[in-house]
């Protein structure tokens, strides 16, 4: 397992991703990146998202709770809520479940949000 050196907030946020390729970058109100979803219709290519900068005075102690998506990325069933996010994206509610100190930070979270964006339905797009 890669060796994480003590590190927290937005900072922290955009180093643990980092740390597996990920560029992330401060843009308004959110921590912008890309990533590629490994299954569902969208595997394989570069799907934008952000959190909330608000969401990450408390990283890597908790996870962020809202995965911000552009309008296009839709759900079958979601709850959404109007959130200083970029024009136009969505903010989707997707609890992570267990979030402990085991692991890398970074990795786990990359994990989660490419397991909700395979939830991708394009039915309800």
């Amino acid at each position: 397992m890669l060796a994480r050196p003590q590190r927290d907030g937005v900072d922290g946020f955009i180093a643990d991703l980092a740390d597996f390729g990920v560029k992330a970058v401060v843009t308004g109100p959110v921590v912008h990146y890309a990533l590629q979803p490994v299954e569902g219709p969208l595997a394989g290519s570069s799907v934008s998202t952000a959190v909330g900068v608000g969401e990450l005075g408390s990283w890597p102690a908790a996870a962020p709770h809202w995965v911000h998506l552009p309008p296009d990325i839709t759900f079958a069933s979601t709850y959404t809520q109007p959130q200083a996010t970029l024009p136009g994206w969505i903010c989707h509610s997707r609890n992570i479940g267990v979030w402990d100190a085991a692991g890398h930070p970074g990795q786990k979270w990359l994990a989660h949000v490419r397991a909700v964006i395979g939830q991708f339905s394009e039915a309800a797009a």
